[in-house]
């Protein structure tokens, strides 16, 4: 275990402030839920989530005066988020209790003690507390015996019936900790899988989870797992083949390019082979630019490879390039290490700048100007002409796009 005391700033000030602040009020804070999971297991970076009895609101408010920083509150949930310059985000919570008034529905809360808000949890190693003034811990789930023996474990029967998202939770916490979900998890699991848990929640709250599961170190490995369990059904249809090689492909993309969009990488990839790809993208929440990158990997990637093996120079797979989203050429590369390559030529042909203007070329203005300067920039770096007969050349070039426009009109 790391004490409180052995946390790397800003997390151990963070925390050192609220104790001493609680202290001067007569309030007692819990470290719960997480971050405890956290530092029973020696990891060093932790969330600050705390959980009081009475007090909350107080203890938010003098934890902010503290810092000159701000307190947001959100009611309906008794909890308040204070930030300040130089402090990680604090959340505060008054103790609640939760009913579930249908199987996934969002549960009513209402303040409770301890106790309850710990049996509201989802997991044992989440439903732990710990005390700020003496670091002495309230393990009423016996949550420090499964961590021990490296298990993931419901609190209830009816867990994964009442929030079905627990299934992404307890798979994400599995694969990042190194777990495994115990046996009758397992089951419980199982059964709220094939008899329609997910039927009773949003896609929009299925499509947040697999989000969250796109950011973990080892998403290839979540996403295989829910995809396995049958968890992803329910927006990405059931499985067609094993997708895990391709996953891993999109992890190494990434790991070259993390500027590139990851959740259109994974869901492009999850989608691919599905007819009904389009119609499965309702719920995530995509911008019609985002869902049409995802859809051309899932419908175009294999013709473009395609198209890619037969074309015959730079100046054809140029064109090609500039069809594909940099997340499709990423998976072009990743693919074929000969087109990788020419993808490096492409990426250097994209920050090519020809030394040459509209206006140089003395023709009448319009569309087949800029078309003319293109080809030509394409001209000049493929080596089809010199830089000094780049002027002649665009100029040619675009009084035959002129002619051609005036003929089709």
């Amino acid at each position: 275990m790391t004490s409180i005391s052995e946390l790397p700033n800003p997390q151990r000030r963070a925390l050192e402030l609220v104790k001493q602040v609680a202290t001067e009020k007569g309030l007692k804070p819990f470290l719960v839920g997480g971050p405890v999971r956290d530092l029973l297991l020696g990891r060093p970076a932790i969330d600050i989530d705390l959980t009081l009895e009475e007090g909350s609101a107080e203890l938010a408010r003098g934890v902010a005066k503290a810092v000159n920083g701000r307190v947001r509150s959100f009611p309906q949930f008794l909890t308040y988020k204070v930030e300040g310059d130089g402090l990680p985000e604090i959340d505060i919570a008054t103790a609640r209790k939760e009913k579930y008034r249908a199987p996934g529905a969002l549960p009513t809360v209402s303040e409770g003690k301890l106790r309850d808000d710990l049996q509201r949890r989802d997991f044992s190693i989440n439903a732990i507390a710990m005390s700020l003034g003496d670091e002495s811990l309230q393990d009423p789930l016996h949550g420090e015996s499964d961590l021990r023996q490296r298990l993931i474990r419901v609190l209830h029967e009816k867990s994964f019936i009442d929030d079905p998202t627990r299934v992404f939770r307890a798979i994400r916490l599995a694969t990042r900790l190194d777990f495994a979900l115990d046996d009758k998890t397992f089951e419980l699991m199982s059964e709220a899988i094939a008899t329609g848990a997910f039927a009773t929640i949003s896609k929009e709250r299925v499509w947040h989870e697999t989000f969250l599961a796109m950011d973990e170190q080892a998403a290839p490995q979540v996403l295989a797992e829910l995809r396995h369990s049958g968890a992803l059904d329910i927006v990405f249809g059931p499985p067609r083949d094993d997708v895990r090689p391709q996953l891993d492909e999109v992890a190494r993309v990434l790991a070259n390019e993390p500027d590139l969009d990851r959740y259109v990488l994974y869901t492009g990839v999850l989608l691919r082979g599905d007819a009904d790809a389009t119609s499965r993208l309702e719920g995530s929440g995509f911008s019609q630019k985002r869902a049409r990158n995802a859809l051309h990997i899932a419908y175009d990637l294999t013709r473009f490879e395609d198209a890619l093996a037969s074309a015959h120079n730079d100046r054809q797979r140029f064109r090609l390039y500039k069809n594909a989203t940099p997340e499709m050429r990423a998976l072009i590369g990743a693919h074929d290490p000969d087109e990788a390559a020419r993808l490096v030529r492409f990426r250097e042909f994209l920050d090519f700048k020809l030394p040459l203007r509209g206006n140089e070329l003395e023709v009448p203005g319009g569309p087949h100007v800029a078309k003319a300067l293109e080809r030509t920039r394409e001209a000049v770096f493929n080596g089809e002409i010199t830089v000094d007969e780049a002027r002649e050349f665009a100029r040619e070039i675009a009084l035959k796009y002129l002619n051609e426009t005036r003929i089709e009109n």
